[in-house]
């Protein structure tokens, strides 16, 4: 069922983005479908998506109101007219997979990456420099690191990049000979 909700959202996806690459837009775009994607989510708009007796009409005016008053600067007639074309096609519910998907060519084109460091002390701002510059050679794309401390651990550190994990952790290497042996 996920993949299905993938294929489906991967055309709106990729017109989102290109049409929020080619007006410099992609922050306000991201902005707009992840409140809409938490939107559809609710409750209450689930069963209303799912209502026979709710025009499709209906529900992109909703979403649309609901956007346009939840949004800093609005909804303007782009973002309502992509809104409104997802209604039509009966396409709303899979505004989470779109969100998603579009989140992840933003980051592509950005070449960024958000990094978690977990460390058994706090990181000092020189280390932290050394680990940048380490993992955006080593991965290849710009890294921000969002480092957390994690007192059980025994020393090291641990990295999580993407769907890598890295186990520089003392506990790490410990499990690590104990399964050799």
């Amino acid at each position: 069922m996920m993949s299905d909700m993938t294929t489906l959202a991967r055309p709106y996806a990729i017109a989102a983005f290109d049409y929020a690459l080619q007006k410099n837009s992609l922050s306000a775009w991201k902005t707009m479908l992840s409140s809409a994607a938490l939107l559809v989510e609710e409750k209450e708009v689930v069963r209303l998506l799912s209502n026979p007796e709710i025009t499709r009409k209906n529900t992109a005016d909703l979403c649309c109101d609901v956007l346009s008053s939840g949004l800093d600067a609005g909804l303007d007639i782009e973002k309502e007219n992509f809104i409104r074309l997802l209604a039509e096609y009966n396409r709303l519910p899979v505004l989470p997979d779109i969100a998603r998907l579009f989140e992840s060519y933003c980051a592509e084109h950005e070449k960024n990456m958000k990094v978690q460091v977990i460390s058994a002390i706090e990181l000092d701002d020189s280390y932290q420099q050394k680990l940048t510059t380490s993992l955006a050679n080593r991965l290849k794309r710009q890294v921000v690191l969002q480092c957390e401390v994690d007192p059980d651990l025994l020393g090291g550190v641990i990295v999580k990049a993407g769907d890598v994990v890295m186990d520089g952790s003392v506990r790490g290497k410990l499990n690590r000979l104990f399964e050799s042996l």
